[in-house]
């Protein structure tokens, strides 16, 4: 066991004494709440708060008035955000009032936090605090940036303050001003006064953001005014309640004569207030006056108009405006009911026209639709688009194309194979980003087109499954290869090649490989310079040993040979087979992604095994162990390379020692096991051929290496071009490492020397350093994936000699015996600890292999220790026991080897690394999550991937003060943020991580320091294509809160203690229950009862949050489906997909509109709010759809007419009978055949459709006329019942205890079950029947009913519905409950049939 030295704790607040005095930027402080960064991001403006890798860790502490005072005006860092809250309306002391500083430095952000408090607080008091920071802030010299959020019945005093003081400021360069969007009450006229007046003399405020803001023609005539007279204002967001009157008089300072042509930015949300619906939005009118505006301003480069109740015919106007304005660059129409045809306008002014091959508007470069509508006629449009546009920069359809199918994804993604342009693409809530070729087509597209920065898919189904991982490390890699500095460099086909041995020990892979290159030279012998070369005269030696058949010593680490035929140039990776060096293998199989890597594997198996131990004779290796072989180096392989379409990494399948059966058909013999592995990896893994050979012979190798080099030039010509200036730099590289034979690393400084030598890579007069340098390190990396060196960013050096490295040092680091041999002691003791000395002295006895012929072998120079140590510091194979310190020992986690006898049969006992004192336990909080491999036969957790994982969060908690970190072999203790964590890898079979998590703090901010901290990074480390395991998906699955509060071991942690996270949800929104209860399997040693816990508790605030949000959506389409108007007949028989249902974009802005910047500790109080909103919302939803759906029947349902007229009952459903209710089985397909199912009917009351308990029902005979005419009735009763499950459990009855749990999923498309049938009927959707269907299904079951007794089989009465006391045209067949309440209600009379 080892511990990493931050072990020191802190507490939460800063003491009393020391609170006058202000913070220091040092590291004791702790990391910002839970999505702290995030919410900072919504109003901070500085993009500077980046640090190289990625966003600085925030701080923030707690201070009194005269830190923040002092902080102002004498700030330590630079200032970038002062946030004002003022509300002292709230009654939580909490959140009321506080004023927050935002500080930035180089390397990190922190945040100073002064909350009102105190038992002598009074209004007057508050006030007079206030006016001391305004005070303080407009004396400070570095504030650029001020937020106010304030209780709209104090604003009008603080804004008149704030706006007076303001006027003499000359620094600050933005103003926003909110009212508390709790209340949902605007500022009023008069802070909207305060601020024009303001604006009449201050000189430096660029950009004005007014939040729920009343704007009448009075208001807008004041704004107008001030923006007609200031120069300086660029953006100008309204959070607003404005109309297109209003709007008129705003935007008259932009048009005319003197226009105000400086204004580049104009934002505006529309708003509703409490009490006042439909007004607030400017609406179409309001887009053709800023459509006029447009055509005339020369300044506005961007607009969006968000929430504005602009269709189709207002988005018309502004795209006319598009045809003359060569100016606006942005357009965003979020929140808006924009259809397909307002797309069509918008697109028609960025395609390329086909006669004239011009494109109307040039300068437009962003388009954003989010939370709309466009149908998936959109989708042809789009890609025609994109296919031909040079311009467009970001396209962003978020949540619009929510109904899109796969094949609609297809179709945009293929079309951006050859644009150049387009950088973010964003289709997050799209339900067509789903499934394994969405996937693969989108990674391909990122290396075809390594130009797109950003692809959002959050929100689809893809996601939910963790498959956005891979595809955002894919994005950060193209961003390290491809930006704008790369265009204009040259690129060519590559001419070189990897190919990796792989395979058990003593399988044959470095005899194959010394007999490949053998023959490789002994072809290519009438060279002198080969003939007198090392490698020749180590290949000969090589050649003599194998005839002698003496034994060959055991590969360490990865042995590296080169080789060249047919002009390109081939690296032999040979990979040791032995376990102890399989953690290093993964960091050196190129993923397919990467640019210009061009390899291919070669497995091989010994055919032979000894028929004695020691024995001369060998048989047969069994089948079943061949497969076990092969498929161990499969899952290898597939599990580190992504997944594609076109670009699967190809096997070819070597079985070795042939000579040993010389009469044995070994062809017939290996067949079965290689063909049924290649049908089983065929998704994964391209199995190209196997051959039967023997690895000493040239001859018998002879058709493997022609094969293989066949497979490879293919390859070369399949794969992305590289840089043509990396194989000019490989000249000069070679000719330097002859120079320097000994000399197995590189510094950066002589490679930007020989990179000066290229034409394409020297630095031109007057270019920017950071561009030639982007261009050095983009050859550098093509190199690197090429196997020519070992190149990783934030190094000083490279590895020239990739041999060296793999084998001299890795192999004998992870080797006990080699380090035996050099050291007479073990490198690295049991708990994976080594001094810096020892690895000196591994220096020391390694030697450098080169291509220079008087080059023999020599000791290598010009590499210390400590080149080595940041070298497997960057591999994340290492760790040091004090950052920084030279002198310090190393842990090297992959080394660790002992495993006790209890933690071998998973039985370790585990003990929480913290004591709670006297707190009990119960009031602790107890979580486990488990992240496991999606598919586990195909894929794994590779033995390397763990002991880098524990480097991995070791370097992210290491500069953590509060975080005490221990690990053992497969296992990492730890404690941050006053979390208690442990985490164990069940190992590479299991292929799943356990995290065990107690914590004293409540669930959202439990939940959001391990999603941010811990589960996220590990997602995104596997992810990662060098570290990680890129072809593996972890998916995320909730333990049993019992095991984790127990403790309970791993073997005792089955796959029945843990439950995936999408798989509940997907059981929630079956259920249709927000109370629903989880119910765990028994285990062996549990007591009788049912052991459950709700769903809520379980999923945690967010995971719940989505369930909520995604129960809304589907309620929200069944509300537009009942509600909607009636289509003509010609509309209800298309059978067209394309008409799907949606809700109207309108119906979501309540709950998707991000209303107001919050400060980042009121993120779990938001939270909650959000989550009891949403509840109500559910409710009252489920609370008014039962009622309406039986009302408006025919909205969802297309009966034929006399069924309408309700001549005979036509709810049906059909049942497979039975003994019991229990025993019935809903049918959901119908096949012709001899036997009978049974018919029932519904009770249509208007209160309420419903199943009838304990009804007879009718005999249905399955025959082909019978089947064919009861079908449609039976998919509109499946359609009913479909629509009341989605309601909720309760609206459906006793319909959910005829359906299993998945076909109930099924039923109700909360899921796609493969275990069920391709004929499974889909009624989520409209159905749609030919007119003849319709008049057999009519005339089928009017015959069917006629002569049956109606009430005595079915339990119905035909009444109809009393409206004051006369007869209604309405009509209907209802049970018995119903009847009798009616009439003794007097709200229907019967009718005798």
């Amino acid at each position: 066991m080892c511990k990493s030295p931050c072990n020191t704790t802190m507490g939460m607040s800063v003491p009393s004494e020391a609170l006058s005095v202000l913070p220091p930027p040092a590291p004791n402080t702790l990391p910002l709440p839970p999505k702290a960064q995030s919410a900072l991001a919504l109003y901070n403006p500085l993009p500077l708060i980046e640090k190289e890798y990625g966003p600085k860790p925030q701080k923030y502490s707690e201070v009194d008035i005269d830190g923040l005072i002092h902080a102002l005006r004498n700030p330590p860092e630079q200032i970038v955000d002062l946030y004002i809250h003022y509300c002292p309306r709230i009654k939580s002391d909490h959140d009321n009032c506080s004023v927050s500083l935002t500080l930035a430095d180089h390397s990190f952000v922190r945040r100073l936090l002064y909350r009102f408090a105190g038992p002598e607080r009074t209004e007057d008091s508050d006030h007079a605090m206030i006016s001391k920071v305004i005070a303080a802030l407009v004396a400070s010299p570095a504030i650029s940036s001020v937020t106010l959020e304030i209780d709209y019945v104090q604003s009008d005093l603080i804004v008149a303050e704030l706006c007076t003081a303001l006027q003499r400021n000359r620094t600050l360069r933005k103003l926003s001003v909110y009212s508390d969007n709790r209340f949902q009450q605007p500022l009023n006229g008069e802070c909207v006064k305060h601020i024009s007046e303001m604006f009449l003399v201050n000189e430096g405020i660029k950009e004005l953001q007014l939040g729920l803001v009343d704007i009448n023609l009075q208001v807008a005539d004041t704004l107008a005014l001030a923006l007609r007279r200031n120069r300086i204002l660029r953006a100008l967001t309204l959070y607003a309640r404005i109309d297109a009157d209003a709007l008129a008089v705003l935007m008259k300072p932009f048009s005319g004569q003197e226009a105000n042509q400086i204004l580049q930015k104009l934002e505006i949300k529309g708003f509703k207030c409490i009490g006042e619906r439909g007004v607030g939005q400017i609406g179409n009118k309001g887009a053709e006056h800023l459509a006029t505006v447009l055509c005339r301003n020369t300044s506005i480069e961007e607009v969006a108009l968000k929430n504005c109740e602009i269709d189709s015919l207002g988005v018309q106007t502004l795209a006319l405006a598009l045809l003359t304005n060569k100016v606006l660059k942005v357009l965003d129409l979020s929140y808006n009911p924009v259809d397909l045809d307002g797309l069509k306008e918008i697109v028609k002014t960025i395609t390329m026209d086909p006669v004239t091959k011009e494109q109307p508007n040039t300068t437009f470069r962003e388009i954003i639709i989010r939370h709309s509508f466009i149908s998936r006629h959109g989708a042809p449009l789009l890609a025609n688009m994109l296919a031909t546009n040079k311009t467009l920069v970001r396209l962003d359809l978020a949540f619009s194309v929510r109904l899109w199918q796969s094949k609609d994804v297809l179709l945009v993604l293929n079309s951006l194979k050859k644009n150049t342009t387009l950088r973010f693409l964003d289709l997050r809530g799209c339900e067509g980003v789903a499934g394994e070729k969405i996937l693969a087509t989108i990674l391909d597209l990122l290396v075809t087109n390594p130009w797109l920065e950003e692809l959002g898919v959050e929100g689809t189904p893809l996601s939910r499954k963790g498959h956005d991982a891979v595809i955002k490390a894919q994005l950060r890699r193209n961003a390290e290869k491809f930006m704008e500095v790369f265009k204009g460099m040259g690129t060519v086909t590559p001419n070189s090649a990897r190919v990796f041995l792989c395979g058990i020990p003593f399988a044959g892979k470095s005899t194959f490989r010394k007999t490949m290159v053998y023959s490789n030279i002994k072809r290519t012998s009438n060279s002198v310079r080969l003939r007198t070369s090392a490698a020749c005269k180590e290949a000969i030696s090589n050649s003599k040993i194998l005839k002698a058949g003496r034994k060959e010593p055991q590969t360490i680490g990865i042995e590296v040979q080169v080789i060249v035929e047919d002009n390109v140039q081939i690296s032999i990776w040979d990979l040791a087979g032995h376990e102890e060096f399989h953690a290093f293998h993964d960091l050196v199989v190129p993923n397919l992604s990467s640019q210009g890597s061009a390899c291919t594997f070669v497995l091989l198996c010994d055919i032979s095994v000894p028929q004695a131990k020691g024995g001369s004779k060998f048989e047969l290796k069994d089948p079943n162990v061949i497969d076990h072989e092969l498929r161990y180096w499969l899952r290898f392989i597939a599990s580190n390379t992504r997944q594609s379409v076109h670009m699967l990494p190809n096997v070819t399948v070597i079985f070795t020692h042939s000579d040993k059966f010389p009469k044995v058909d070994l062809i017939a013999y290996c067949k079965h096991p290689v063909e049924k592995l290649r049908v089983e990896f065929q998704r994964v893994v391209n199995i190209t051929e196997f051959h039967v050979a023997d690895a000493r012979s040239r001859k018998s190798i002879e058709p493997v290496q022609k094969a293989m080099q066949k497979r490879i030039l293919s390859i070369l010509d399949r794969v992305p071009k590289v840089f043509d200036a990396c194989s000019q730099l490989q000249t000069h590289l070679n000719e330097w490492k002859n120079q320097h034979p000994d000399k197995p690393l590189i510094k950066w400084s002589d490679f930007s020397l020989l990179c000066s030598k290229v034409p394409a890579l020297k630095r031109l007069q007057g270019q920017d350093l950071s561009v030639a340098e982007e261009r050095q390190k983009a050859v550098a990396r093509a190199m690197h994936d090429a196997g020519e060196l070992l190149f990783f960013d934030g190094l000083d050096f490279m590895v020239v000699d990739p041999n060296w490295f793999c084998h001299e040092i890795m192999g004998r680091i992870l080797s006990l015996d080699s380090s035996l041999l050099v050291l007479k002691q073990p490198l690295i003791d049991h708990k994976g600890f080594t001094k810096r000395e020892h690895l000196k002295k591994v220096l020391e006895a390694s030697f450098c292999k080169n291509k220079n012929p008087l080059f023999k072998g020599r000791k290598v120079r010009g590499v210390i220790p400590e080149d080595l140590v940041q070298l497997m510091v960057k591999l994340n194979l290492c760790f040091e026991q004090n950052p920084g310190d030279k002198t310090s020992g190393i842990y090297i986690p992959a080394s660790l080897n002992y495993l006790t006898e209890e933690a071998a049969r998973g039985e370790k006992p585990l003990s929480w690394p913290l004591g709670y004192g006297e707190v009990s336990d119960d009031d602790l909080l107890h979580i486990g999550w488990r992240l496991k491999c999606e598919d586990p036969v195909l894929t794994t957790l590779t033995l390397g991937f763990f002991p880098r994982l524990q480097v991995f969060l070791q370097k992210k908690f290491a500069t953590v003060s509060d975080a005490s970190y221990t690990i053992e072999k497969n296992f990492i203790s730890f404690v941050f943020s006053g979390l208690e964590f442990l985490i164990e890898y069940n190992g590479p079979e299991d292929c799943q991580v356990d995290i065990l998590v107690r914590s004293s703090r409540d669930s959202v901010e439990t939940w959001a320091t391990v999603e941010d901290n811990v589960l996220k990074p590990t997602r995104e480390f596997c992810a990662s294509p060098t570290e990680g395991c890129q072809g593996v998906v972890l998916i995320e699955e909730i333990m049993r809160p019992q095991c984790v509060r127990e403790l309970w071991s791993r073997k005792m942690r089955n796959r029945d203690t843990c439950i995936g996270v999408e798989d509940l949800k997907q059981k929630v929104l079956a259920a249709g229950r927000l109370d629903y209860e989880h119910i765990w399997k028994k285990t062996m040693n549990e007591s009788q009862g049912i052991k459950a816990d709700r769903a809520e508790e379980l999923l945690g605030p967010e995971n719940w949050e989505d369930v909520l949000n995604r129960c809304l959506d589907g309620l929200e389409k069944i509300d537009f489906e009942i509600n909607r108007k009636r289509h003509s007949s010609s509309d209800l028989t298309s059978s067209s997909p394309l008409h799907s249902l949606t809700p109207a974009p309108s119906r979501r802005i309540g709950r998707t509109v991000s209303l107001l910047p919050r400060p980042a500790e009121m993120t779990g109080q938001l939270l909650e709010s959000r989550l009891t909103d949403r509840s109500r919302e559910i409710k009252a939803y489920q609370k008014k759809l039962f009622p309406q759906l039986s009302r408006k029947l025919d909205n969802v349902v297309h009966f034929p007419l006399l069924l309408q007229d309700a001549k005979v009952p036509h709810l049906v459903y059909l049942s497979t009978g039975g003994d019991s209710v229990s025993s019935e089985r809903l049918v959901t397909k119908l096949t012709p055949g001899s036997y009978s199912r049974k018919l029932h009917l519904m009770c249509e009351h208007r209160d309420g459709i419903h199943m009838i308990d304990h009804q007879v029902g009718g005999i249905m005979r399955c025959d082909d006329k019978s089947v064919r005419s009861v079908r449609p009735h039976m998919l509109w009763g499946l359609k009913l019942i479909s629509t009341l499950l989605r309601i909720s459990e309760l609206a459906a009855g006793g319909f959910a205890a005829m359906l299993t749990e998945p076909e109930r999923m099924r039923l109700m498309g909360v899921i796609e079950n493969p275990e069920l049938s391709d004929e499974w009927p889909d009624v989520t959707g409209r159905l749609s029947f030919s007119a003849e269907e319709m008049n057999n299904a009519e005339d089928w079951l009017i015959a069917y009913m006629k002569g049956k007794n109606i009430p005595a089989l079915f339990g119905l009465y035909k009444v109809v519905y009393l409206d004051d006391g006369k007869p209604s045209k309405q009509s209907a067949w209802i049970c018995d409950k119903h009847l009798k309440y009616g009439l003794h209600h007097g709200t229907l009379q019967m009718i005798p049939v």
